[in-house]
Parts: C-alpha cells; structure tokens; sequence
C-alpha cells in the first residue's frame, strides 16, 4: 500500500494573481486527490484516469500561465526567465505524457514515485518561476492601475 502525500494550498504557494491561485488550488487538489486514490491501491484504469485528468488540466493551466506571459510582455522583459518557465511546463508534460504512455502500453508505473514526482514539481514551480512571474504580472497590474496605458 502506497503512502499517502498530501499537498497544501498555503501562504508560501499565493502569488497574487487570482487566475493562478485558482488553477494552483485545483492542480494540487487533483494530485491530492491522486494520491489518495493511489494509496487505496487503484485499478489500472482508474490510473490512466488520473493521469489523464492531471495531464489535460495541467495543460491547460500552463496555457493560461504562458497567456499571461504575452499579455503582458514577459517574453519581453525577462526572456531567459520566460523560455525556462516555458521549458518546464514542456518538461512536466514530457514526464506525465511518457507515464500515460507506460500505462497504456500496460508497463509498470511506481504511482508513489509519480506522486512524489508531482508534489516536488508543483512546489517548486509554484515557490520558484510561478512566483517570479506573478511579480512581474502585479508589477504591470499597478502600473496599468496608476493610470499608465498597458503596453
């Protein structure tokens, strides 16, 4: 029976921009939800599931992270810091995409070792590059708020 590791949406994970909270709050609650699953000892089905619904939604969490880049002009300003953010979203996906297709090839797949894999990632995303683009996004936000024309 696998352990059962669950995440918490805290203080240290708020970045101040609500659209990513939001997607933050429900990205963690699937992997806790994952995890609990996982622990319960899942069917092989209910795996590639759970993967597939971590997947699916983490992509489109990484769209609107990567929306928000454009809106406002992180490629711009930050461009080594906007490629490494891009470049880890396509990593995370690579991981999960290459675990779907174990699963369905019907190959072993360590589901604590993916839970652990998960936690770790969205933490350190979220404590790291998530947090330093979210500076960037508030910083125009006030900018936009003072009267400036966005740009």
């Amino acid at each position: 029976m696998a352990t059962h590791r669950q995440l918490t949406f805290d203080d240290a994970f708020v970045t101040g921009v609500e659209e990513i909270d939001s997607q933050h709050r429900n990205l963690i609650d699937l992997t806790n939800e994952a995890s609990a699953l996982f622990a319960r000892g899942p069917t092989p089905k209910q795996v590639r599931h759970v993967v597939q619904e971590l997947l699916s939604y983490a992509i489109y969490h990484f769209r609107t992270e990567e929306s928000l880049m454009q809106a406002y002009g992180y490629n711009d300003g930050d461009t080594a810091a906007a490629d490494a953010h891009v470049r880890a979203h396509r990593s995370f996906a690579a991981k999960v995409v290459a675990t779907q297709e174990a699963l369905e090839n019907r190959e072993y797949v360590d589901v604590e070792q993916l839970i652990d894999f998960l936690a770790d990632w969205i933490t350190r995303h979220i404590m790291g590059t998530d947090q330093k683009l979210a500076g960037f996004i508030l910083q125009r936000r006030a900018g936009q708020t003072d009267g400036q024309a966005a740009g």
